[in-house]
C-alpha cells in the first residue's frame, strides 16, 4: 500500500465535509512546518510569505481534486476504468464535470489574491 493510498484510506470520513477539511488542514501544517524548519535555523522570515502563497494555492488545488483522486483510487482498485479528471473551463461553461462553477470562481479568486 503506497503513502497516498493510505493517506487516502486514512481520511475517508463518512461525511463529504471531513473527507475534504481533513487532508487540506494536513497539507496547509505539513507545507507550514516543512518551511518553518529552515527558517527557524537560519532565523528569518523572508519565506513566509511565498509558504503562505504556496499553501492557499495547494489547498485550493487539493480541495478541487481530492474527490477525483479518490474516485481513481477506487477504480484503480476495483479494477474498472478511472474517471478522466474534471475540466475547470467546463465547470465555468457550465457543463458540470465534475466540478461546481461556484467552487471554482471562488478557487480562481483565492488563487489570484494568493499571488499577489
Amino acid at each position: 500500500m503506497t503513502l497516498l493510498h493510505s493517506l487516502l484510506h486514512a481520511t475517508n470520513f463518512s461525511r463529504p465535509f471531513l473527507s475534504t477539511l481533513v487532508p487540506s488542514i494536513g497539507l496547509a501544517y505539513t507545507i507550514q512546518g516543512l518551511v518553518a524548519l529552515p527558517s527557524i535555523v537560519a532565523q528569518t522570515e523572508r519565506f513566509y510569505d511565498l509558504s503562505g502563497s504556496v499553501t492557499y494555492i495547494s489547498c485550493t488545488a487539493l480541495s478541487l481534486y481530492l474527490p477525483t483522486i479518490r474516485a481513481r483510487f477506487a477504480a484503480a482498485a476495483a479494477g474498472s476504468a478511472k474517471p478522466a479528471w474534471p475540466s475547470v473551463l467546463a465547470a465555468l461553461a457550465g457543463n458540470g464535470g465534475g466540478l461546481n462553477w461556484r467552487q471554482v470562481a471562488l478557487s480562481a479568486a483565492v488563487s489570484v489574491w494568493a499571488t499577489r
